[in-house]
């Protein structure tokens, strides 16, 4: 084919590394994402093609042009076949699967091709952006030494032949594994199932394992979702936990083995997966799976017996260029692309992204509802699935062979008696789990009821402390939604006056961060902005501003003020407030906030 093109260089602005089921695809756990930005397009005569072709033959690419793609995409399907052929040459694999999305910003892509090593992948990404631009320069490639030192790099990474034999086996038998690092070694399987791979012993060991074909995996329930994810998986894994199973959970504030925590932080991503995963004490696994380690790195694990998704609502958008709900909802179901075969994704019926999200999964889908009437809960009992619901101020699961009453929601300490809403909406989802887990009613109803909302079972998470004539709650709501709840619980509590601590984030959309402050303004007599935390790239004063923009188009007689960077501002808000005053502390604004309550209750 003879033609002109435009073909341009790659400058390369990031390279990330996805290990499991992601964005992009489940299938092809293993690609490299490279954000590019297209730089210095050139014209080229027709005979380019014939060019690329024969400067490549040798090295197993046929890098032939589709009709109708952009000069834009041309350039990054060369981009993408150069990487891959570069790993292919080296490591004598036959990789093929890449991609590209196009970001908001000009000339700037996401483009993405698979790997079978980490690092040999991402190595071949930086050569094929060189290659790239010496193309265009004309300049003769030096494939022998390229090649030279990329195999340099993939000798690094090589396992030993024997263990390498065996994870060619576990892949053809779907046997999960998790690659070694600094801190651990090779491992087959999961949890109480798993092998390590550290000697010729174990090697032995798990070969026999192979023929008698051994259980490697463990159940792993994973929840996500916007809002209610860290609550959620707690109640699950406490449910689970009263079976007198192991059970292992991570979530935003830590990893958790049989309820003694392992690891303090916000552990939601794939390595803190892994850490539950490696443990041979865990039997249980319930996986808190947030959106930034998706994006980020993946899942920290292949498969999975049952997803949650709390919602999808309007946060973090405009970060890691996922820009749309649509983009986010993607981002969300992931975890339910990732459920094997016979398990069950857990959705909330009524929420619309999540309701698509189920109407495209190929898996076993149970809804949950605050409604009985709700249209999808109503088609799916007609098709004899399996639904949680209230009716009537209680909680009822429905399958084809009965309906059966659960609890009362006013029996649910984190309901604060049937207050809130959003609480009752997390006990669904978990009773819908634990159902489909096989835990008995009578169970889930215990588990229910001994779930109280406390630093020690839902840490950051509505919880109330008498501090002097006050009430002080701290909650880590930090979205329009989180806010929206906070709002409606505020409104059925009775207070002198109703302080509220705030603060923004600097890497969110400009008209959500307003949109915190209107609600702020509806819900709080006195408002504390305190903007030492969560900058991301942007001024404290920008955030204030933007914070006070949506306060005063709510009420433009608010009262509120910025504390001072160096005052402590749950320590001002006490000082300010009459008695008989309701103060609330959102987004995670306060620094270590059990201790800091505790020393205020013996001040004051």
């Amino acid at each position: 084919m003879n033609y002109s093109a435009y073909f341009a260089a790659v400058k390369i602005l990031s390279t990330q590394a996805l290990r499991g089921p992601n964005y992009w695809s489940n299938l092809k756990t293993k690609l490299i994402q490279v954000r590019v930005e297209l730089v210095n397009n050139e014209i080229f005569s027709p005979l380019f093609e014939d060019k690329i072709n024969s400067t490549f033959k040798e090295y197993l690419i046929d890098f032939l042009i589709k009709e109708g793609n952009s000069n834009n995409e041309k350039t990054l399907q060369l981009f993408s076949s150069i990487g891959l052929a570069l790993q292919n040459a080296t490591s004598k694999n036959n990789l093929a699967f890449w991609g590209c999305k196009k970001t908001k910003y000009p000339n700037i892509y996401i483009v993405y091709f698979e790997y079978k090593t980490e690092q040999l992948g991402k190595e071949s990404a930086k050569k094929a952006a060189a290659i790239l631009e010496d193309l265009l320069a004309n300049k003769d490639i030096n494939f022998e030494k390229i090649i030279s030192e990329l195999s340099s790099v993939f000798e690094k990474e090589k396992q030993d032949e024997k263990l390498n034999l065996l994870i060619d086996q576990a892949e053809k038998l779907n046997i999960p594994t998790i690659n070694s690092d600094e801190d651990y070694p090779f491992q087959f399987g999961y949890g109480k199932s798993g092998i390590e791979a550290i000697n010729a012993d174990k090697y032995v060991q798990i070969e026999k394992d192979f023929r008698e074909k051994k259980d490697f995996r463990i159940p792993i329930i994973a929840i996500t979702g916007s809002n209610g994810k860290t609550t959620t998986t707690r109640l699950i894994a406490h449910i689970i936990s009263q079976n007198n199973l192991c059970v292992g959970f991570t979530t935003s504030d830590g990893i958790y083995i049989n309820h003694k925590i392992v690891d303090k932080g916000d552990t939601t991503g794939p390595k803190s997966a892994e850490m539950i995963l490696r443990s041979p004490l865990v039997e249980v696994a319930v996986l808190e799976t947030a959106r930034g380690g998706i994006v980020r790195a993946g899942l920290g694990f292949d498969i999975c017996d049952i997803a949650v998704i709390t919602n999808v609502q309007e946060d973090h958008l405009g970060i890691s260029d996922i820009e749309t709900m649509e983009d986010l909802a993607q981002v969300k179901s992931v975890v339910v692309n990732a459920i094997k075969k016979d398990g069950v994704a857990i959705l909330n019926a009524d929420n619309a992204y999540t309701v698509n999200i189920g109407r495209n999964a190929k898996c076993n889908v149970a809804w949950f509802s605050m409604d009985a009437l709700n249209p999808i809960i109503l088609s799916k009992l007609e098709a004899n699935g399996s639904c949680c619901y209230i009716e009537n101020d209680e909680i009822f699961f429905q399958d084809k062979t009965k309906k059966t009453s659960i609890i009362k929601v006013k029996d649910v300490p984190i309901t604060f008696g049937g207050k809130l809403n959003f609480m009752t909406q997390n006990a669904l989802a978990a009773t819908l789990a634990a159902i489909n887990f096989g835990i008995s009613p009578e169970f889930i109803s215990q588990g229910l009821k001994t779930f109280i909302p406390s630093p020690e079972q839902t840490p950051g998470r509505m919880n109330i402390f008498d501090v002097g004539n006050h009430k002080v709650l701290v909650d880590f709501a930090h979205n329009q939604d989180g806010f929206s709840g906070i709002r409606d619980f505020l409104s059925t509590v009775s207070a002198t006056k109703k302080i509220g601590i705030i603060v923004g984030t600097g890497d969110r959309k400009t008209s959500d961060t307003i949109e915190l402050g209107k609600i702020s303004a509806a819900m709080f007599d006195v408002i504390l902005i305190h903007q030492v935390k969560f900058l991301r790239g942007k001024q404290a004063e920008e955030i204030v501003a933007e914070l006070v923009e949506g306060i005063l188009q709510q009420n433009p007689n608010a009262k509120w003020e910025r504390v001072a960077d160096e005052i402590e501002p749950l320590g001002y808000a006490l000082s300010i407030a009459p008695q008989g005053s309701f103060i609330t502390a959102l987004s995670d604004v306060l620094v270590s906030p059990i201790e800091l309550i505790d020393n205020y209750k013996i001040k004051i």
